[in-house]
């Protein structure tokens, strides 16, 4: 299972049944085409955005969120703009928050058939579908450590809390108790229509591209590309303002990013985080990723350790440069960006064998 509900920033409310209730915008990109936009993207528990495309006779809708609860909100919005089918869903990558709510879609459109590459219908499988049970279970663990945390007062080293951390460990125990049920009863709905570099719909007058351009935040990334309307929806490949950077091939996601520059795109939507409606950020990522492996491979090359490498590279002026003096954002770059991409690259620069089973 993707780590997306294990990172924590600042717990949401919970409503009375304990669902995790977020703010979102279904924002028009263009006629017959809408973004699903959570407002809030480090609000846990952290949710993909969706893309609506509302073809003559059906639908078209990009990713699917890490709760079935939530799917059904995305699904209710899709009904508000529609009576038409949803016929296809793309999967832009395996991670169970863009992903997890497949089975709503089965469930409300019998019909609707999934598309994703090839390689995020076997990670899929392999990384959540087959570990569901045990991280579901360590979910549960991590709820009842925190809970008891926020009672005694101190951690299992003693250490004593401030009532803030108290209150943080309470709340993420609480938000720990209510989705993990709802992760437990996730029926498998994996991709059944694959493709290894593009996939062109004809629906009606409009043309959908589905396009891999290249390995990047994982080895299956898609977007979904509308060259009439000159939008594309880019999964995890662009996420703002901090991108997620678990188990991804740096150096080649430079290169992935260029292919996305070079498409004649003027609206993007990231997989979290704000609509772009030009390529500044995109270029931002391109210059970060840069910096990272640069820095890391002039750290390896002078035979620096892991830890010496961490303690060098630090991309303290991206920091600066991508989320300013505000602190929760600079905890997810640090946490979502900075530690899992200085050690992955370092491995990758030392031609170590990828841990992570290829994802």
């Amino acid at each position: 299972m993707y780590v997306s509900i294990l990172i924590v920033s600042t717990p949401c409310l919970l409503i009375a049944k304990g669902v995790p209730l977020k703010e979102y915008d279904v924002v028009k990109l263009a006629e017959d085409v809408y973004g699903f936009v959570w407002k809030q993207s480090f609000q846990d528990p952290v949710e993909g955005n969706a893309l609506f495309i509302i073809n003559d006779r059906d639908v078209l809708v990009v990713d699917t969120g890490l709760l079935p609860s939530t799917a059904r909100r995305m699904a209710a919005e899709v009904k508000k703009l529609t009576s038409k089918p949803v016929r296809y869903v793309v999967n832009t990558h395996w991670h169970d928050d863009h992903t997890n709510g497949n089975e709503v879609y089965r469930e409300l459109w019998p019909g609707v058939e999934f598309i994703s590459h090839h390689h995020t219908r076997v990670d899929l499988i392999e990384h959540t579908y087959n570990t569901r049970s045990k991280d579901v279970a360590d979910i549960e663990a991590s709820a009842a450590r925190f809970e008891r945390w926020a009672t005694e007062g101190r951690n299992d080293e003693g250490s004593p809390l401030t009532e803030r951390q108290r209150k943080y460990y309470g709340e993420t125990a609480a938000l720990y108790r209510a989705t993990a049920p709802e992760l437990r009863a996730i029926r498998d709905t994996p991709p059944d229509l694959l493709l290894t570099d593009q996939i062109t719909l004809r629906r009606g007058a409009r043309t959908i591209e589905i396009r891999w351009l290249g390995r990047g935040n994982t080895r299956g990334d898609v977007v979904v590309f509308l060259p009439q309307e000159r939008i594309v929806a880019t999964g995890d490949l662009l996420v703002h303002p901090v991108p997620f950077a678990y188990g991804s091939y740096y150096e080649e996601w430079i290169a992935t990013l260029g292919r996305l520059d070079s498409l004649e795109a003027e609206i993007l939507l990231p997989g979290h985080g704000s609509v772009q409606h030009d390529k500044t950020y995109l270029h931002s990522v391109q210059g970060l990723l840069r910096s990272l492996v640069a820095e890391v491979k002039a750290a390896v090359a002078t035979g620096a350790t892991l830890e010496e490498t961490q303690r060098q590279v630090t991309l303290s002026g991206w920091k600066e440069r991508l989320v300013g003096d505000d602190l929760v954002k600079q905890r997810w770059f640090e946490g979502s960006f900075l530690r899992p991409a200085v050690e992955r690259a370092w491995r990758q620069a030392n031609n170590e064998p990828d841990r992570t089973g290829g994802i």
